[in-house]
């Protein structure tokens, strides 16, 4: 795709960058092009041909997988003559039924819950636009569909189904239904989706519902508030209004207490680190005998079956990518009061992307323990319990996925618009 860099003063719709804050004007793109941002190179906006239609054809392609992904049988454990057969929901209820309810909440909330009301979110705004009227109250659900964004994790749940086939595989035989038949295009049909929504085409149609008086001229934009959720800039927020006129966010300069807020989630996900790894996070038991896990335990086996790649992934995203994000936040949160060259600026913020996309990936392991504890329950024969370290795991997890939300990334750049 063909890359055009903004620059302060072309013609074209004022944006604010998201990431260092700079204020500028599109140029006019071209089918297939992409706008990034002179400062910091972030992508501001990609024009693709036909990307309306082709999202409307996905969003409906995908919530009718999802719907047949969860109805139907997804896997099936056999062991010792005994067969058990799970759904993709089954592990929602074994979480609760062993006593982990809030495991069971954020599993049910990241598999089903969170993929269903955005494409059922998408759907309703997309549709109507496509037939050429805006529906009502565009601006607000088309904000919480984008809030939604980072916690539909269909593809980190299909990575973490087949690391317990693998484990699974060591102890039985496993057959897949036709639920995992139909989860693997669901999971293509679903990371396609987010490549086909250009924001700003569903931002300005809901312009449309803003009083004429009440639009701002865009040579006054440099001096407004920019909305964080729809990036619109406001220019009467300077003096006394409080959320955005588009789409009802709060209105504020930069991120409340981001700084603090982010250390205390960074303190709170590195305490909670250390239990995770150290305390077992499923207990085995096999024919009688029982054995505990930690999640270094889980990748040495994965490693000592001769599964290398698989125990790779495991550790990646396990272990590595937590404590990477803790040190990654906590470093990004020492040099903000570091002058340093223009270069490190730029290297701070493509960290910063970094930590937003990969926090996620870490769900891999309570996926995996999900499907585990749906399938291997035949009681003393064969039964898989979770242990204390997954509440802590998880927790990491979506501590640090909160503490990347709560940091602002245009602090790093602050300095620099100052002087400028």
């Amino acid at each position: 795709m063909p890359l055009k860099f903004l620059e302060p003063g072309v013609e074209g719709s004022t944006m604010h960058c998201p990431d260092c804050g700079l204020v500028q004007r599109l140029p006019a793109l071209q089918s297939a092009e992409a706008a990034l941002c002179v400062r910091c190179g972030a992508v501001l906006r990609g024009v693709r041909p036909g990307e309306m239609d082709s999202a409307v054809a996905l969003s409906l392609v995908a919530l009718i997988l999802l719907v047949m992904a969860n109805a139907m049988p997804f896997m099936t454990f056999e062991f010792d003559g005994r067969e058990e057969t799970a759904y993709i929901l089954t592990g929602v209820y074994a979480f609760y039924s062993h006593g982990f309810p809030s495991l069971a909440v954020l599993v049910l909330f990241a598999s089903f819950i969170a993929p269903l009301v955005r494409v059922l979110s998408l759907l309703y705004v997309l549709v109507p636009l496509r037939m050429g009227y805006v529906p009502w109250r565009v601006a607000r659900v088309f904000r919480f569909t984008q809030k939604l964004r980072p916690w539909g994790m269909l593809e980190v749940y299909l990575i973490g189904v087949l690391v317990a086939v693998v484990k699974l595989g060591q102890l039985a035989s496993v057959f897949p239904g036709m639920g995992f038949y139909v989860l693997v295009p669901l999971v293509y049909v679903w990371t396609a989706i987010q490549g086909r929504i250009d924001p700003q085409i569903i931002w300005a149609a809901a312009d449309r519902s803003i009083p004429p008086d009440l639009r701002e001229p865009a040579a006054d934009a440099a001096g407004g508030v920019t909305c964080d959720i729809c990036g619109r800039i406001d220019i009467a927020a300077r003096s006394a209004r409080k959320h955005c006129l588009r789409c009802g966010a709060p209105l504020h300069a930069r991120k409340p207490n981001s700084v603090a807020r982010t250390w205390a989630l960074v303190l709170a996900a590195a305490i909670l680190y250390v239990p995770a790894n150290m305390y077992p996070i499923m207990t085995i038991t096999l024919l009688g005998r029982s054995s505990t896990h930690t999640i270094l335990d889980g990748v040495e086996t994965l490693f000592s079956a001769g599964l290398w790649e698989i125990g790779a992934v495991v550790f990646v995203a396990s272990i590595a990518v937590p404590l990477l994000k803790l040190l990654g936040l906590s470093h990004l949160l020492v040099s903000l009061r570091a002058r340093s060259p223009r270069r490190s600026e730029t290297e701070r913020t493509r960290l910063y992307r970094t930590i937003s996309y990969i926090g996620r990936w870490s769900m891999v392991d309570i996926f995996m323990l999900s499907i585990l504890l749906a399938l291997v329950h035949l009681g003393t024969l064969a039964t898989i319990d979770p242990g204390i370290a997954a509440t802590c795991f998880a927790a990491v997890v979506v501590i640090t996925i909160f503490a990347a939300e709560s940091f602002d990334p245009r602090l790093i750049w602050d300095h620099i618009g100052r002087s400028e």
